[in-house]
Order: structure tokens, then sequence, then C-alpha cells
């Protein structure tokens, strides 16, 4: 995933999917990784704000690359990511638990 952002330049947005090699998750049967927002905490952790002394952006949102199932995939890919995400904010579930079950 560094690699991606080193060569594009590009910043990673919310509710996109990035299939992984067999290599990387294959033995625990995800796909790829799910870009979101980190759930487990309060709203005031999801935006940093920049510090322009150190010539930093003004605002930067961290994410979260949550591992999902092939099965998670085509629901976020009929679905939409707004209907992905109310079905991961419902689960109880610990999302980044690579011996997790799919929620779909």
């Amino acid at each position: 995933m560094a690699r991606v952002a080193l060569e594009t330049g590009q910043a990673f947005e919310l509710g996109e999917f990035y299939s992984m090699p067999e290599t990387v998750f294959g033995q625990y049967g995800f796909a790829g990784v799910y870009v979101t927002a980190p759930f487990y905490f309060d709203e005031s952790f999801f935006i940093h704000h920049g510090d322009a002394s150190f010539d930093e952006p003004e605002h930067v949102l961290p994410v979260w690359f949550v591992p999902i199932f092939e099965s998670e995939a085509d629901y976020l890919e009929q679905h939409g990511a707004e209907d992905f995400d109310e079905i991961i904010d419902a689960t109880e579930d610990e999302l980044l638990d690579l011996t997790r079950q799919p929620l779909i």
C-alpha cells in the first residue's frame, strides 16, 4: 500500500477496495483491503489538523486498511461503500482480527 501511495502521489479515499496478491492474505481467505476511517475511535480522531510551521497539510484523515473477504468485496461493489459501512458499523466483530468470519 505504501508503494501505491508513493508511486501515485495520491492519498487513499474512503470506500476504496484494493485487491491483494494471494501471498499477502491468502492463508486467511481475504481478497484485499477496504479503506475506511478508524471506526473504533471517537470522531475527534478522524481528522488531524496539520501544523503549517512543519509544512503539513491543513487536514489529514488517517485511514485504516481493513482486510475483507471476496463476499464482502462483492457486496461493496454491488451496494456501494455507504451500505457496506453500515454493516461494518453494526457488527461487533473485531474487523482487524485475521481469523474473523465474513460479515456477508
